[in-house]
């Protein structure tokens, strides 16, 4: 089979990681060769033998990210049996059915297909349960805007001028959305979803690919173990947030949570990963927990992961319906428990081995206090986290690509 994969590269992100593990499993099967098309500036694919990349520019407009066909990319096109969009480059598949008609499968992980945002969190505040429209994308480009404000990341006079201004922009973006992405979505032969709540969100809004989808979970367990060897003998005084300053993954609500359990004297520490001079240290001293906090960089992989593993616990407080967040799995696998939000796919990972909770401060600093206390087996976690997110769902991966056929 001669797969060709778009991945734009761009971003360092879950759907990424996974990508790259899916690819190190194709990339070792003789019965498949691999060519690639990445973005300019792409840097964050994995270094893979053989493996022929070719580079086109890219740009993005709302959520959609678009891909230049030059000639390079239409010879491998031609070349191609099976196409794999593996990132959110949606609004190329009709361009590739253009120029062959071959199966095209695309990887979902986000919701770019049924809205305009990407994060697909109405107002910052929930799952949108309608269909998207003009009117609905204006009111919730307002709202969103209201509660960055709300949180301090947006001053209330940029606030206020967002606020008309997408009066305008939100119909623009609505139908250069709905123009390509209607299209895209029929060009699509098979679509894979991460998790269940993935797929039961987009079917919801487009039933019509209710039968070309399946969950296929992300192979990233054995990951953290390329980093640590061996379970650390006692956990650390901290609980880890490792999600960055992004306000939709809940750093703000694990701040708050943090003052209430303070409050209450319990005496617990706060790591935070990709938060360094970020607007969460003004948050932090305005809040008067500052002195409980660490602020991180992005960390090597070796280093994060070794602080991952002596974690009390892993907090995900996040606000949007996450699909599957890598972090978690690679939490659980090292054996430490999530206290995370109940959206999205969090709780198809966090199982037994953590709490799922309204995302925020009260539940999530109850959940903290009570997951703390707690002992869970860490060799019983592993070999969950390695039997449902492991090298199982690469194989699935492979029996779908090796079976698709185009759409009739």
């Amino acid at each position: 089979m001669r797969l060709l994969v778009t991945t734009n590269g761009i971003w360092y992100s879950g759907a990424q990681i996974s990508t790259n593990e899916f690819l190190s499993f194709l990339t070792n099967l003789k019965s498949i060769e691999v060519k690639m098309v990445s973005c300019l500036g792409g840097k964050f694919i994995s270094s893979l033998a053989n493996v022929e990349i070719h580079r086109v520019p890219c740009w993005s407009s709302g959520a959609l990210l678009h891909m230049k066909t030059d000639s390079v990319f239409e010879q491998l096109i031609r070349w191609a049996d099976v196409v794999w969009i593996a990132t959110g480059e949606f609004a190329v598949a009709k361009e590739i059915k253009r120029i062959k008609k071959l199966p095209v499968v695309a990887h979902l992980h986000s919701y770019e297909p049924i809205c305009p945002i990407i994060w697909f969190s109405y107002g910052f505040n929930g799952v949108c349960g309608k269909e998207c429209s003009p009117w609905l994308l204006i009111r919730c480009k307002q709202e969103t805007n209201i509660e960055l404000a709300r949180i301090g990341l947006l001053n209330r006079f940029r606030a206020e001028a967002y606020w008309l201004l997408d009066f305008g922009k939100g119909p623009l973006d609505y139908y250069g959305w709905r123009r390509v992405m209607d299209s895209a979505v029929d060009s699509i032969d098979f679509f894979i979803a991460v998790s269940r709540a993935t797929r039961d969100i987009i079917v919801s809004h487009l039933p019509e690919v209710r039968d070309k989808i399946e969950v296929v979970y992300n192979p990233v367990a054995h990951r953290p173990w390329r980093y640590v060897s061996s379970f650390p003998d006692e956990s650390s005084d901290y609980v880890l947030y490792a999600s960055g300053a992004n306000p939709l993954k809940g750093p703000h609500i694990l701040l708050n949570a943090l003052k209430i359990l303070l409050n209450e004297g319990i005496d617990m520490k706060l790591y935070m990963t990709g938060t360094s001079n970020s607007w969460l240290e003004g948050l932090a001293r305005r809040l008067g927990v500052e002195g409980q906090v660490k602020f991180l960089s992005k960390l090597p992989d070796t280093e994060y992961f070794s602080m991952m593993a002596k974690a009390k616990a892993l907090a995900l407080p996040s606000i949007w319906p996450e699909p599957l967040p890598s972090v978690a799995i690679e939490s659980i696998s090292l054996g430490v428990p999530v206290v995370g939000s109940n959206r999205g796919g969090i709780p198809e990972i966090v199982g037994n081995y953590g709490i799922t909770t309204n995302p925020t401060p009260e539940e999530v600093a109850k959940a903290i206090s009570t997951v703390i206390e707690q002992r869970f087996d860490k060799h019983e976690m592993k070999r969950y986290a390695a039997q449902k997110f492991g090298e199982g769902n690469a194989e699935k991966f492979l029996q779908i690509l090796s079976s698709v056929k185009v759409s009739t």
